[in-house]
């Protein structure tokens, strides 16, 4: 039994939370992206929960739209036969046609194998990296302090500033323009997140050109910090630096505030999650002390002619 939750209904929605929040309890890591959240709290895509009682206490959930798939079963659920279910059912839904991406975290041959069955293949990996909090900053240094020190002001987020936050989505799709997930968030996108439990403003570092009018943004970096119990994750949430500020060393600038930024917080894990065909990003994280945990990898089902959501019924 399925059933579609409106984000807006308090209930439905809160039991969608509570999955992931259990899965990602299980497995270590969130099963879903924040922008696929995000996307479908806005109403960007839809929810799908399965189960004998899929409102309250879902066995499953997908969500569907912007060309991706995500897929969760419970952690008592699996092994049931509730994912192959749930997946041929969202197969069959108008965002589900065309082109379609979907992720698998970590090492799952049960999720790639179905997937497979299914039409995706392989196409891209995402690396998830950790640094020993023992070797981040041990002398509360100032995080703007490397911003200034590589030539660039250091101004306050200010989560209400329209013209700031426009600036942070401009820089965004600039960074991240190879990287559609990423590259793609909106400045509705950016709001949603900033309502979520685990947002500070204090934890947006940003880096601005003074010398322009208008002192425009260079790049910025984002905390996300996850406290849960006694436990406290920080994670490098995003680094994004304008592609005409390039070989200046702002990268590493803003990779240093945010080491800094995060030692405040006292954290148990610190970690981060790149492209695997980063590697300019990947050896600057390297230098700084992560190192690779865990490898996710992303699967592609290609559009076969005449599978577009304007044919489907």
């Amino acid at each position: 039994m399925s059933t579609e939750i409106d984000p807006g209904s308090a209930g439905g929605w809160a039991a969608v939370r509570a999955l992931l929040d259990a899965a990602e309890r299980a497995d270590g890591a969130a099963p879903v992206s924040d922008q696929a959240v995000a996307g479908a709290a806005q109403g960007h895509r839809r929810v799908l929960a399965f189960g004998a009682d899929p409102e309250t206490s879902p066995e499953a959930v997908g969500i569907v739209g912007a060309g991706e798939l995500d897929l969760v079963v419970r952690p008592d659920a699996r092994g049931r036969g509730v994912a192959a279910a749930a997946l041929a059912e969202l197969l069959e839904l108008p965002e589900a046609s065309g082109e379609l991406r979907a992720w698998v975290h970590g090492s799952n041959p049960a999720a790639e194998a179905l997937l497979g069955a299914a039409g995706f293949a392989p196409v891209r990996s995402l690396h998830l990296m950790t640094l020993d909090p023992a070797r981040l900053p041990q002398d509360s240094p100032d995080p703007a302090a490397p911003i200034l020190a590589a030539g660039f002001a250091s101004p306050a987020t200010d989560p209400a500033d329209a013209t700031q936050l426009a600036e942070r989505v401009r820089v965004n799709a600039s960074a991240f323009a190879d990287h559609p997930e990423q590259g793609a968030m909106t400045a509705d996108d950016f709001a949603t997140l900033a309502r979520e439990p685990w947002f500070a403003a204090d934890d947006v570092l940003l880096a601005a050109d003074a010398s322009l009018p208008g002192a425009p943004i260079a790049g910025f970096a984002w905390v996300k910090t996850v406290r849960g119990g006694d436990e406290v994750e920080c994670e490098l949430y995003v680094l994004g630096v304008d592609p005409a500020y390039a070989g200046r060393g702002l990268g590493r600038a803003l990779l240093d505030a945010t080491l800094a930024r995060m030692a405040a917080h006292r954290p148990h894990r610190v970690s981060l999650y790149v492209d695997g065909t980063n590697e300019r990003a990947i050896r600057l994280y390297e230098r700084a002390g992560f190192a690779l945990e865990r490898e996710s990898r992303q699967w592609l089902r290609r559009a076969v002619p005449g599978d577009t959501a304007e044919n489907s019924s």
